[in-house]
């Protein structure tokens, strides 16, 4: 069993928020592939989710989590940095990974504990 101490609800408006870009990150015309992967380092669950979208510059990925900033037509520019700020108020860590015409991997580090 693996513990986190935390706000349920705002690690799961973390999780939808990048799951969500994502799906949204993938070209209709290409099949997409969302890869969910889970490891343990010392007290740290590391939490990766890498697509095969569009991917972003080195440009957009300095920005991409600033307040108002987004690479989306309909989007607020909120989403990925109000996930950065409830990640670092849970101690954790958020770490984003592009390539055009790649896709983009991000690391969710978050402490662990023995307890409940």
């Amino acid at each position: 069993e693996i513990y986190i101490i935390g706000d349920y609800n705002r690690l799961k408006q973390v999780f939808i928020n990048v799951l969500k870009n994502s799906v949204e990150a993938i070209p209709e015309n290409r099949i997409g592939k969302i890869d969910l992967s889970v490891k343990l380092s010392n007290k740290t669950i590391i939490i990766s989710i890498e697509d095969n979208g569009e991917g972003m510059t080195e440009e957009q990925l300095k920005k991409i989590e600033q307040p108002f900033y987004t690479t989306k037509k309909q989007g607020t520019g909120l989403g990925l940095s109000l996930s950065r700020e409830i990640i670092k108020a849970h101690n954790g860590q958020i770490i984003f990974d592009s390539k055009v015409a790649v896709g983009t991997k991000i690391d969710i580090f978050l402490p662990i504990t023995d307890q409940i």
